[in-house]
């Protein structure tokens, strides 16, 4: 019998079977995921401090979505969805070329905090279907 490589071995590890499953269309890139199921916020934690456990972007549809805890005694998972206007030439029209940026121009559309965790999930899978869909500006 044959020792597994190491990739073999990840689908059956602690870290991935405790991460949260999540409904996300095509579209999205994931550039962190540290949801793990269930999780609490930590209230003994010193109060203030807050660690990002996911964020994302649709570049098509120019969101970004990013949820973060926030440890002590009123803490809570914030979940932000911002959206990034397009470039616009002189005449007004979209600068497709540019690359995207959440910068100064970079607007939040929603913001929602909360100590329930399956709330954060539900809000945050409702959110990623919607800014799938949702055209902010027009052409």
């Amino acid at each position: 019998m044959s020792a597994s490589a190491p990739q073999d071995l990840f689908p059956t590890s602690r870290a991935y079977a405790e991460m949260q499953p999540l409904r996300i269309p095509p579209g999205w890139m994931i550039g962190l995921n540290d949801l793990r199921v269930g999780m609490a916020v930590e209230t003994d934690g010193p109060p203030g401090l807050a660690s990002t456990l996911f964020n994302a972007t649709h570049a098509g549809r120019r969101f970004n979505i990013d949820v973060e805890v926030e440890a002590g005694a009123e803490g809570a998972f914030r979940l932000t969805v911002t959206y990034a206007p397009w470039p616009r030439d002189g005449r007004g029209r979209r600068i497709q070329d540019q690359p995207l940026s959440f910068g100064d121009e970079t607007e939040v559309v929603h913001a929602f905090a909360t100590g329930s965790y399956e709330e954060l999930v539900a809000q945050l899978e409702h959110w990623i279907a919607r800014c799938t869909v949702w055209a902010r500006e027009g052409n």
